[in-house]
């Protein structure tokens, strides 16, 4: 009779388990999908270390905004706890966080006039099998790879199983030389990514490297009309494009001063990504990301974003500034 009980016991607590597992999947709304990066900022004569990747900056804004929020990604055995606790704090689901036996991925960022990333280590590629019982028609998902260790069968997979599926392009175009530099290279399955996302961020490099159209204007929109996407393309100081449905817009930046631009571009598509969800307009979503984007760059804080009073004063200013073209 007590080996019974204790063989109940064992099948409760493996149902409980199970349940447990089900419920945090089934109530999450976002998903990000990459590696958390260790980024070693130089700036000048300063430096900091700290966490940082799409995987990190995406989480983070989606979670501050009110999204209940998971992440799937590797790290090595160099990565801090303490970075992987700073999240869970906030609330955001790492049970899909794994621990590998090889470096973590880093980067050296370097910002002097222009910035220059070298990458010192990578850890391993994310597959298939980590995504496969978590995503759901229910969840959003923002695919944000930064060393190209997201394979196009995932990306295919969140398509055809996600509510959106967002990505950013920039990991899927790094490769590094032998000094860890990077060079942007047109992957051969980019016509497949194309077909397989919903929403696309790029920087006019990028677009221009996967388009081979040096215009920004034109490439957003080719963009956008060939493979029936939205697309944010980003251009640092001179604002972005947006583009869908044949339009395409001009927001511009109404940033005042620059404290820190890390990151800026994953605020940027997640902020779109949420107000997306709640308005189904895509230019509202831009208004809304621009604005709050330009929070973080001013304070360099991204704890900043969540202040409306600020975001509405920023979207008021910048409305009369959009323009079609």
């Amino acid at each position: 009779m007590h080996r019974l009980n204790c063989f109940l016991k064992l099948i409760a607590i493996t149902i409980l388990t199970y349940l447990s597992h089900l419920y945090l999947v089934f109530k999450l709304d976002f998903y990000v999908i990459g590696h958390l990066t260790l980024d070693n900022i130089v700036r000048g004569v300063s430096f900091k270390k700290c966490m940082g990747g799409t995987a990190y900056y995406s989480s983070m804004v989606a979670k501050i905004l009110g999204w209940n929020v998971g992440l799937i990604s590797k790290v090595g055995f160099d990565f801090p706890r303490e970075y992987l606790k700073t999240l869970e704090s906030f609330g955001i689901n790492m049970s899909r966080v794994k621990f590998e036996d090889i470096p973590s991925t880093s980067f050296l960022l370097k910002y002097d006039g222009d910035r220059v990333i070298r990458i010192m280590g990578r850890c391993s590629d994310i597959h298939i099998n980590d995504v496969l019982d978590v995503i759901n028609e229910n969840i959003i998902v923002h695919v944000g790879p930064v060393a190209n260790e997201v394979s196009m069968d995932i990306v295919k997979y969140v398509y055809e199983n996600s509510k959106l599926c967002s990505i950013d392009l920039q990991g899927f175009m790094r490769f590094f030389d032998s000094q860890g530099f990077i060079k942007l290279v047109k992957p051969i399955f980019i016509d497949e990514l194309f077909e397989y996302t919903d929403v696309l961020h790029c920087d006019f490099l990028e677009a221009f490297v996967g388009t081979g159209i040096l215009d920004s204007i034109k490439s957003a929109k080719y963009l956008s009309n060939k493979y029936g996407l939205i697309v944010l393309l980003t251009m640092g100081r001179e604002g972005m494009y947006l583009a869908y449905d044949n339009l395409i817009y001009h927001i511009p930046s109404i940033v005042n001063s620059v404290i820190e631009e890390t990151g800026a571009g994953d605020i940027c598509t997640t902020a779109f990504l949420y107000m997306y969800d709640l308005s189904g307009d895509p230019l509202e979503s831009a208004i809304f990301s621009s604005s709050l984007t330009s929070i973080y760059i001013e304070s360099g804080n991204i704890l900043e974003i969540g202040d409306k009073v600020k975001i509405n004063a920023k979207m008021n200013l910048l409305k009369p500034l959009i323009r079609v073209v």
